[in-house]
């Protein structure tokens, strides 16, 4: 049997953790990896736009990832074909290609949530946003205005890491400045009860803890709708006055899988069964941001995360590199409960719980392992 082509659609960390996944297990299919980009982008890391000017290490050109029987093609997906086991993409704009496969694996991840520019406000959804928050931050700090309030409007992770990373940047660069101390504030605007809410409660409390030491203030229960004249309006018409505001409001499945005729949930993500297969097409499978795979043993789907993408890549290498005729016994299970979040130079907080018992840890240590799992998601080690 000569070489089967398994093209891989989509370079975010489930299409490169799976082709990595491919490599380790030394297969001897042809690997394909499109994407619309000629490199990998650490999302995850997209608050460091704001804060420092050198981005260079955020970009991974793909060829880092495309060595022994992987290959890079650089297009726009425009169609899938699954029948014909044929894709469609943009080479460059208006030269339409295709490319025939055995296996696609449809890798397409997500896209940041972006808000109506009438709510006013900058959302964090790109690198060139986060530039335009840097730029317009230090405009603020060289004004004679000597009091500033950020809002960050969205707790998720990124919000939290925004604030906390943003808020030591300001502080720093405050100083030099000559704000006073306690002239600064950022203020984290979380619409559940509190933050990390899929972790106990004793960590939501700690993480809270290790945020107020930076200054940083969270309001809970406010539901942000737009940001006015330096005021920040909220769905029970309260509202909170504020210089500056940056959304972080999620991730959504990217919109381009719409248009392929695949079958979706409500809100755009691909449905598989539990070892990643569409519905009804044997050779077409999904993972990462964009599908909905549901662990049985717990009845919900797979959240949106850099950790499940890069399970769901492991896990899917090792099914397609098996026997053809028997997939294995154990279905998608979601990753391990962890958490790693980055709060600022010097700072961190890591929960795991295994065992049915929580661990955490605070401080420098979190913050190493923090960069550990960043690095680790791209591949970087």
């Amino acid at each position: 049997m000569g070489k089967k082509t398994i093209v891989v659609a989509g370079g975010g960390y489930a299409g490169i953790n799976f082709v990595h996944a491919l490599q380790k297990i030394n297969t001897n299919h042809r690997i394909i990896l499109i994407d619309k980009n000629a490199f990998h982008f650490k999302k995850v890391k997209l608050f460091k736009g704001i804060v420092s000017e050198d981005i260079s290490d955020l970009h991974v050109p793909f060829a880092a990832y495309c060595k022994k029987n992987a290959e890079f093609v650089q297009g726009r997906i425009t169609a899938v074909h699954p029948e014909e086991k044929i894709i469609e993409f943009e080479k460059k704009e208006g030269v339409i290609r295709s490319l025939s496969y055995d296996t696609l694996v449809l890798a397409m991840g997500s896209v940041i949530e972006d808000i109506n520019p009438e709510q006013g406000g900058v959302a964090l959804t790109n690198l060139e946003r986060a530039i335009v928050i840097r730029q317009e931050l230090l405009e603020m700090l060289d004004s004679p205005k000597k009091m500033l309030r950020i809002a960050i409007a969205g707790g998720g992770i990124t919000g939290i890491e925004t604030a906390a990373e943003a808020g030591a940047w300001l502080k720093h660069e405050g100083e030099k400045r000559g704000f006073e101390p306690g002239k600064m504030e950022i203020v984290l605007i979380h619409k559940k009860e509190r933050l990390v809410s899929e972790a106990p409660a004793k960590i939501s409390e700690r993480l809270e803890g290790r945020l107020k030491k930076h200054g940083i203030k969270v309001i809970y229960q406010k539901t942000a709708e737009r940001f006015i004249d330096h005021s920040l309006y909220f769905s029970d018409q309260s509202h909170l006055e504020a210089d500056y505001c940056i959304w972080t409001v999620g991730l959504k499945p990217h919109p381009c899988l719409r248009g392929f005729g695949l079958p979706l949930t409500d809100e755009g993500k691909v449905r598989v069964d539990p070892w990643y297969r569409v519905a009804d097409y044997e050779a077409l499978y999904a993972i990462g941001d964009c599908v909905h795979a549901v662990d049985a043993r717990k009845n919900h789907a797979a959240p949106m995360s850099c950790k499940e993408a890069i399970s769901q890549a492991q896990r899917l290498a090792k099914i397609l590199t098996g026997d053809d005729d028997v997939l294995p016994s154990v279905p998608h299970q979601h990753s391990p409960e962890l958490l790693c979040i980055g709060l600022g130079p010097g700072d961190g907080l890591v929960w795991a719980r295994k065992w049915g018992m929580d661990f955490a840890v605070s401080g420098k240590v979190a913050e190493k392992i923090r960069e550990y799992t960043w690095d680790l998601a791209s591949i970087n080690q």
